[in-house]
Formats: structure tokens, sequence, C-alpha cells
């Protein structure tokens, strides 16, 4: 009986440390765009922009599916503002504007954030 119960611990530790992993790993992922938009933005093609836009959206899906703590939700949003900061960038530099379907999307995504551009 005991070893029944030291069984059904681990497994749900372990569950939860993956749980977590997946959670912090989301913030990560989002961390690394906003990092490598900060840093290559200005050599990015529209295809490059194109690709980040959608892996921004891809991350906020992800991160949706997860309770956060108000700390971590503060701490996405600044991440979050960091990425559209540097989408912002890219369309003042006229960078994603030369194909419609990208600056609209990238465009969409920073109406959805209530960020002016």
């Amino acid at each position: 009986m005991k070893f029944l119960a030291v069984i059904t611990i681990v497994i749900a530790s372990l569950t939860t440390m993956s749980s977590c992993t997946t959670r912090m790993g989301a913030i990560q992922q989002m961390q690394n765009l906003a990092y490598d938009m900060r840093d290559n933005g200005q050599y990015y093609t529209v295809k490059d922009w194109k690709a980040a836009a959608e892996k921004f959206a891809d991350l906020r899906r992800k991160m949706a599916k997860y309770d956060y703590t108000p700390a971590e939700r503060r701490q996405i949003g600044e991440i979050e503002g960091q990425c559209a900061r540097y989408m912002v960038q890219g369309v003042k530099d006229g960078a994603i504007n030369g194909i419609m379907s990208v600056g609209n999307e990238i465009k969409g995504i920073l109406d959805g954030l209530g960020i002016k551009y």
C-alpha cells in the first residue's frame, strides 16, 4: 500500500514539474524571440518577419493555456511589449510593408495588443 502511494506521489510530482517547465519554457521562448528581433530585426527579410509574427502568435496561444501568477503575467506583458516595439520598428522601416499580407498580419497583432504605430 505504501509503495502505491509513493508511486502516485512521484508521478504527480513529475507531471507538475513537466507542466512548470513547459509554462516557463513558453516565456523563455518569447524572450528569445524578443532578443532575436532586437538583435537581428534590421536584417530580417519579409520571410523572416512573417516567421517571427507566426512564432509570436503561436507562443501567445500556447501561453494562454496556462495559469500564470500576476508576476509572471507582468513579465509576459513586458516581453510582448518588447516584441511589439520591434515589430513596430519593422513597420516604420518599411521592411514589413513589402508584402501586404505580412504587414497586415503584424499590424493585426499590434492592433490586438492596442499598440499604435
